[in-house]
């Protein structure tokens, strides 16, 4: 079988869990001898990165750096990518050259609404995995107290447009319960069959340690507001125990914001971005991950990875992270000092 992927980032140039997910995904069908391809997008001007285990399509987007241009510009950066004929153009071109009798396609941001219209019309099996909102919200993001914002006229005018071109691909994979009942609510997926966690093998490996008064405490993930690192260095530092530590893993817009808050505590260190292999030797020797996220997670892969790791969680009870806590994990109000105080107490 021939199997393309699509995505709107990969290795170099990635983010989150839903590069990991693809990144998977590409090692478990490759295991099984499986013809996989990829396509994805690079930033302009940058030259196209050599990876020789994997047949990559790079097209050329602002995606990738997008944060960086003014609001005006990403409004009609957004208005560009719903009808961006030119990525339909280049990806028919792809499918139809590479024939695959699979098309699985993850965050579209970036390479455009209509490439689910284009796949329909190449009669190619087409499944469609959720990591976000972005079919809801162009911004991808739902943040809690801010609920309401993805019911406002222009995100519901942003749903019609891309319900209508997105239209009920043959399945969809969601990892959450929460995050696929958020699209049916609005009528999306309304003739796809659907898949939901698929990942339920790794609740094999949730911890059965409990919690006991952790000294070693982790973040790994995005240094941005919406991910609550902020949030978390405050509280943090209410604590007065000079054994408590806290490990920050991670990069992002918000990364000197969160060393100033953090500056004059010898407690807290910052490691950057790190690689896999070696974010997973420092979980090793921690005693918990904080998952303090504002914004409602999905399924958070570094929940999946503490897991693997006997890493007990700490997290914000919100979206889809409740489905796949373990039962000596803990959930703590989101935004709440107090709650996550005790919690890390």
């Amino acid at each position: 079988m021939k199997i393309a992927l699509i995505n709107n980032l990969y290795p170099p140039f990635a983010r989150g869990g839903a590069e990991k997910v693809v990144a998977d995904m590409v090692a478990d069908w490759q295991n099984q001898q499986q013809v996989v391809f990829l396509i994805t997008t690079k930033p302009h001007r940058v030259d196209e990165p050599k990876n020789s285990a994997l047949k990559t399509y790079y097209l050329s987007s602002y995606f990738f750096n997008l944060h960086k241009l003014p609001l005006i510009g990403r409004f009609f950066w957004q208005l560009g990518n719903i009808f961006n004929y030119s990525k339909a153009r280049q990806i028919k071109k792809i499918l139809e050259t590479q024939k695959p009798d699979l098309v699985v396609t993850h965050n579209l941001m970036g390479l455009g609404w209509l490439v689910p219209r284009i796949i329909k019309r190449l009669k190619i099996r087409h499944e469609h995995f959720l990591h976000d909102i972005q079919l809801l919200h162009p911004s991808g993001l739902m943040i809690y107290g801010q609920e309401e914002k993805i019911n406002s006229l222009t995100a519901k005018t942003y749903q019609f447009l891309t319900r209508a071109l997105f239209s009920s691909p043959h399945q969809i994979i969601s990892p959450s319960r929460w995050l696929l009942e958020q699209h049916r609510q609005r009528n999306f997926f309304s003739k796809s069959l659907t898949l939901v966690n698929p990942f339920q093998k790794s609740k094999e490996k949730i911890v059965t340690k409990e919690i006991n008064q952790p000294k070693k405490i982790l973040f790994v993930g995005q240094i941005e507001t919406h991910k609550g690192i902020l949030f978390l260095i405050k509280t943090f530092k209410k604590i007065i125990d000079p054994h408590k530590t806290l490990t920050i893993i991670g990069d992002g817009q918000k990364l000197a914001s969160a060393q100033r808050l953090a500056a004059g505590d010898q407690r807290i260190k910052f490691l950057g971005r790190l690689p896999l292999k070696q974010t997973e030797e420092i979980m090793n020797t921690q005693d918990c991950l904080v998952v303090p996220s504002f914004c409602y997670e999905n399924s958070p892969t570094i929940i999946d990875e503490a897991h693997r790791h006997n890493l007990p969680i700490i997290a914000a009870n919100i979206g889809g992270i409740p489905e796949i806590m373990g039962k000596n994990d803990r959930l703590f109000r989101p935004g709440d000092e107090n709650d996550l105080e005790n919690k890390l107490k």
